[in-house]
C-alpha cells in the first residue's frame, strides 16, 4: 500500500517533483484526470478571470460583493502569499489543511500513471471542492495565459480579460498581439467577456468577433469616473451608481471594479439594484500585498509588483505619497526583467537591498544588482543571500520617518511578511 505524505507541506513539496516541468501547456492530462472525478458542475454559475494584472484584485471584488449579497461563492487563485490554503476559499473562508489533504489523496488513486504539476493539482482540488458544496458562484483566477491554462477545462458562463501587458514571454509570446490572443482563449462562443482596461488590442476585439463573444470594455460600454468621497460607474443599460471609495489602493483599481460591476449587471443584474449590499461588499473588500501598508512610522509598503506594468502602477501610487528617504527590498524570480521592474522606481527609492528569493526560481541577488547597474548606482545598491536578511539590514536602516517598500515578486511579499511577524508576534500585521 502507497504510503502518503503525513502532513501539507509534504503533500506540496511531493507535488512539485511529480512532473517534470513546472509549467506544461497540455490540457489533455488534466482534463483525463478530471473525468475520472465524476464533476458533473462546479456551481451554478463560473465567472474566469483573466489578464497580465489585476487578476487577484478583481476576484477579490467579485468574492465580496457576491457574498455580501448572500451569494454562496468560492474562489479559485493563485499564488499563494501565507498559505496554500488561500487559493481555495468558500465564502471567503480558506479550505481547511484536512480538506485538502483528503482530496489530494483521492485525486492521486484516481490518476493512475498521469502525471500532474503543481497548479494541475490545486486546480483539479479545487473543482472537485467546489463540486461537493453546490455553489451559486464560482471565480476563477486563470494561473498563466488563458487558452492553455488549467482553469480554461471550464466552460465559464462569462469571462473577464483585466488588462495586456508584456510578462511571461517565454510562454505566450513577445508581443502585446501574442500575449492578448492567449488569453482571449478564456472567452466562450456567445458568451460576454469583459476588458477591464481601456483600448482594448485589436486581436481581442477580432477574437471576439469571430467567436460571437459579447465583448464590453472600459469606456465605451461602461464609465467611471473618480471623484474626493466616491467613485461613479455607469453602464451603457443608463444604470448610474454612486459608491464608496474602494479599500485598494491606485485609479486603475476602479478598472477592475467597473468590470465587476459590468459582468454582474449582465450576469446576477438584482446585486445592481441594491446600492446598500453593493457598498457593503465594497467596503469588504480584502487582499494581501496590494499596495499594502502594514506599519506607518517607519512606513512599511508591500507590493507583489512583479512587472513592468505593475511596477509602473506602484510608481504612480508613491508618486501620491509625500517625499519621504524611501528604501526597498527586492527580491525577482529568473524569467523577469529587471530593469523594466526597477527603472520606474528609480527615482523614488534611494537605496536598494537586494535578495535572493528562496525558490529555485529566484534570482542570485548578485545577478539582480547587475542587472539594475543599468540604471542605479553601484553605491546605492547592497546584495544579501536570503530575503530574511536583505529585511533585517533594510529595518535596521530604517528611521521613524522613513519608507520601506517591499516588492518584486508574491514570493518576495511571502517571505518578509514571515519575516516581519516573526519579529513582531504579539502585534496583528495584517
Amino acid at each position: 500500500m502507497k504510503e502518503y505524505p503525513s502532513n501539507l507541506q509534504e503533500w506540496l513539496d511531493w507535488q512539485q517533483t511529480l512532473h517534470p516541468q513546472n509549467i506544461d501547456f497540455k490540457l489533455e492530462r488534466i482534463k483525463s484526470v478530471y473525468e475520472k472525478l465524476n464533476i458533473t458542475g462546479i456551481a451554478n454559475k463560473v465567472i474566469i478571470v483573466a489578464g497580465t494584472n489585476g487578476k487577484g484584485s478583481t476576484v477579490a471584488i467579485l468574492e465580496s460583493i457576491l457574498f455580501e449579497n448572500n451569494y454562496s461563492v468560492g474562489t479559485f487563485t493563485s499564488p499563494h502569499i501565507k498559505r496554500y490554503n488561500e487559493r481555495i476559499k468558500v465564502n471567503k473562508e480558506e479550505i481547511t489543511s484536512s480538506e485538502l489533504i483528503e482530496t489530494f489523496e483521492m485525486i492521486d488513486k484516481l490518476r493512475g500513471e498521469t502525471t500532474l504539476t503543481y497548479f494541475e493539482f490545486a486546480t483539479l482540488t479545487a473543482f472537485y471542492l467546489f463540486s461537493k458544496r453546490n455553489l451559486d458562484y464560482v471565480v476563477l483566477e486563470v494561473g498563466l495565459g488563458g487558452r492553455l491554462d488549467a482553469t480554461n477545462i471550464i466552460d465559464s458562463n462569462l469571462s473577464i480579460i483585466t488588462s495586456i501587458g508584456i510578462d511571461h514571454t517565454e510562454f505566450l509570446g513577445t508581443t502585446i498581439e501574442s500575449i492578448a490572443l492567449e488569453k482571449a482563449g478564456v472567452m466562450r462562443p456567445f458568451s460576454p467577456c469583459i476588458y477591464a482596461d481601456q483600448d482594448p488590442p485589436t486581436v481581442l476585439l477580432s477574437y471576439a468577433k469571430k467567436n460571437g463573444s459579447n465583448f464590453l470594455y472600459n469606456q465605451n460600454d461602461f464609465f467611471t469616473k473618480i471623484s474626493k468621497d466616491t467613485w461613479t460607474w455607469r453602464s451603457n443599460l443608463g444604470k448610474e451608481l454612486v459608491l464608496p471609495l474602494l479599500p485598494l489602493r491606485g485609479d486603475f483599481q476602479y478598472n477592475h471594479a467597473a468590470a465587476a460591476l459590468q459582468a454582474l449587471e449582465i450576469i446576477e443584474p438584482s446585486i445592481i439594484e441594491n446600492t446598500k449590499l453593493l457598498s457593503k461588499g465594497i467596503n469588504n473588500i480584502s487582499l494581501i500585498g496590494r499596495y499594502q501598508k502594514i506599519a506607518s512610522h517607519p512606513e512599511i509598503i508591500i507590493d507583489v509588483a512583479h512587472n513592468a506594468d505593475s511596477a509602473e502602477k506602484l510608481m504612480d501610487n508613491i508618486n501620491r505619497e509625500p517625499k519621504k528617504n524611501t528604501i526597498a527590498v527586492v527580491g525577482i524570480l529568473k524569467d523577469k526583467d529587471v530593469y523594466s521592474l526597477v527603472k520606474p522606481m528609480v527615482n523614488n527609492v534611494d537605496k536598494w537591498f537586494c535578495g535572493t528569493i528562496n525558490s529555485e526560481r529566484g534570482m542570485n541577488s548578485d545577478e539582480i544588482k547587475t542587472r539594475m547597474s543599468g540604471a542605479i548606482s553601484d553605491n546605492n545598491i547592497e546584495t544579501f543571500e536570503t530575503i530574511d536578511e536583505a529585511c533585517i539590514e533594510a529595518i535596521k536602516s530604517l528611521r521613524k520617518e522613513d519608507r520601506l517598500i517591499v516588492y518584486g515578486s508574491f514570493y518576495t511579499v511571502s517571505e518578509f511578511l514571515d519575516y516581519y511577524e516573526s519579529i513582531n508576534q504579539d502585534r496583528d500585521i495584517i
